[in-house]
């Protein structure tokens, strides 16, 4: 198979996506590209009949599915082997993309020989800018992730850039997974997405390890993509904040080393008291009920263990 047929190929992951996927297909079919591109999705598991809604509407994707829900990564990593393309777009199900966003991106990356990963520019529905570039996490992160009243969610102690640099292309840490422009010549010298992270870190992870192997990463404002957010894990807080907790012990173990994990386990056990004092409060004003009370006691017991 001739793997430089195609131009890009856009790697979609969905679970439960039914109701955000048509949108999205929609987008890139309509994206006016004059590039060749294929579009693979696969499903992880999905009950809600998202890989047969894409197969009946959209036959010209590539539908892989019937594994079950392997992970972001591993479905990713799945998308990848397929993949035809000189360049691979990782896009979540929840984004659209705009008029001349696909074009943009693949001659930003033709034109730049050492760009590894590129960032376009992401927006929320109501066309407001959504933070899709960060810093490398650190140990301040980690304090503020438990504390977030100490400081703005959005702020630059948060990892996060200033809005205004979103105005101009720039080199960066790590890119948000909702839409990652990858060279193939990248993922075939350090790989894919590693299959051990249960939920989050997985692109910071690999963007950790583009980085190190000297790659550039860079933020374009010339490309832009329209994404909701977390339509799959918003109704499960609790589990969401487990697996966030042990993907990211697991990034401080593999890249940071041993003292910043301890750091970051005692930093958990002061966090943890403090959610517990304020769960433990609410309970007793009759804010939350016992229930949804012992449910974030478990879930903050598997954070301190993660």
């Amino acid at each position: 198979m001739n793997q430089i047929a195609v131009d890009l190929s856009i790697i979609i992951v969905t679970y439960n996506s039914s109701r955000v996927i048509s949108r999205c297909l929609n987008s890139i079919r309509t994206s006016g590209s004059q590039f060749l591109i294929e579009t693979i999705v696969i499903d992880n598991g999905s009950n809600d009949g998202t890989p047969e809604l894409v197969s009946r509407d959209f036959p010209s994707a590539q539908l892989i599915s019937g594994h079950g829900n392997i992970g972001f990564a591993a479905a990713n990593n799945l998308g990848f082997r397929a993949a035809r393309g000189r360049y691979f777009l990782v896009l979540n199900p929840d984004t659209e993309t705009q008029a001349g966003s696909l074009q943009e991106l693949i001659n930003y990356a033709d034109d730049n020989e050492t760009v590894g990963m590129i960032a376009p520019r992401l927006v929320n529905v109501d066309g407001t800018l959504q933070h899709s570039t960060f810093r490398f996490p650190d140990l301040t992160q980690a304090l503020y992730g438990f504390f977030e009243k100490l400081v703005p969610i959005d702020s630059r102690q948060n990892g996060r850039y200033f809005p205004e640099d979103y105005n101009i292309e720039r080199n960066v840490d790590h890119i948000l997974g909702a839409a990652i422009l990858v060279k193939r010549l990248l993922w075939t010298e350090i790989g894919g997405m590693d299959e051990n992270y249960p939920l989050f870190f997985e692109e910071t992870d690999w963007c950790y390890r583009a980085k190190t192997a000297g790659w550039h990463l860079r933020y374009i404002p010339t490309a832009t993509i329209m994404h909701i957010g977390a339509h799959s894990t918003k109704n499960i807080p609790e589990t969401s904040s487990v697996l966030f907790a042990r993907s990211q012990a697991r990034f401080y173990r593999k890249n940071l080393g041993l003292i910043h994990y301890i750091i970051l386990k005692v930093i958990a056990v002061f966090g943890i008291a403090y959610w517990f004092s304020r769960s433990a409060t609410a309970l007793i004003r009759g804010n939350i009920r016992q229930n949804v009370f012992m449910t974030r006691i478990l879930s903050y017991w598997q954070i301190l263990t993660a």
